[in-house]
């Protein structure tokens, strides 16, 4: 496993301290192709640390053991104890359930009814406060086991619920009636909708082509009755202008533009050259406590 895994971003403050980590807060974000983490320091209200890795697909139970096993040797300082720590988990396996529908103990059969889940996992769900949604989802219970142990005060979270927690707080009062979020992940992308400032539509979309994945976007706007020539795709996540996904976007949607970082946080001065659109979820999952 280890050496399918590529060369990474990585970028450290020179304030950042190895030795205290109890001061500081951990988000880290797993995808079938990737493992990115970031390090908040409170005190100073900036991120101080980030460090992106890329690998081959991994199935997110027993090879994601031994890659976490690779990266925590390199890292010998992950191992330590941190005053927070929020985990993103990035796949297919979520579902969303208004709260007067939700019964805690049926989470599993909402899971299951929508995906089919087979391998021995864990059912969790996230109570998102503005969005006014709960996200059902599941993680490897052999991944679970590992968290759990490495840091007891871990917060799971499923990647959906960060993006859709942190739009709905920091675009609230700015959504047009034209505004359509797009988020490109490791297995495919997001599309949110907000109406009357209120979530009114997620989904996620797997594609394997670019064709697929035009198609898969315009047959959602046709759904929404959004306009091509007059919907605003507001874009984050794994994409840029090099990316012929992007050129898909240009050629069919009139008006687009990158999600801008969110300025309500500090950033080493090292981020500056980062693009801010790219892993927008990963500096945001914060906002879903």
């Amino acid at each position: 496993m280890p050496s399918r895994i590529k060369p990474h971003i990585s970028f450290y403050d020179k304030s950042f301290l190895e030795s205290n980590t109890g001061d500081y807060y951990l988000s880290l974000q797993l995808g079938k192709r990737s493992l990115s983490f970031t390090v908040f320091n409170p005190g100073a209200k900036k991120y101080v640390v980030f460090d992106s890795y890329t690998f081959n697909n991994v199935k997110l139970n027993e090879d994601a053991f031994h890659m976490f096993e690779h990266v925590l040797e390199e890292k010998k300082w992950l191992n330590n104890r941190f005053q927070k720590v929020i985990f993103l988990i990035d796949h297919q396996f979520s579902t969303l359930i208004p709260p007067p529908l939700f019964i805690e103990d049926k989470a599993d059969m909402y899971l299951k009814f929508n995906h089919p889940v087979e391998e021995a996992h864990i059912t969790c769900y996230n109570k998102l406060k503005n969005a006014h949604i709960i996200n059902v989802f599941c993680i490897s219970k052999v991944v679970n086991d590992l968290l759990v142990k490495l840091w007891p005060n871990i917060q799971l979270y499923h990647c959906s619920s960060a993006i859709i927690e942190s739009l709905s707080i920091n675009y609230k009062n700015k959504i047009g009636a034209n505004s359509l979020f797009l988020n490109v992940r490791d297995e495919g992308f997001d599309l949110i909708y907000f109406k009357n400032k209120n979530l009114h539509f997620h989904n996620m979309f797997r594609f394997h082509t670019k064709e697929d994945f035009i198609y898969f976007l315009l047959s959602a706007l046709e759904e929404l009755q959004l306009n091509p020539e007059e919907v605003e795709l507001v874009i984050s996540g794994n994409i840029d202008k090099s990316s012929i996904l992007y050129d898909m976007i240009f050629r069919y949607i009139r008006t687009s533009k990158f999600i801008e970082r969110n300025d309500n946080y500090g950033y080493t001065y090292l981020l500056d050259g980062l693009m801010g659109h790219k892993y927008y979820t990963l500096f945001n999952a914060q906002q879903c406590e």
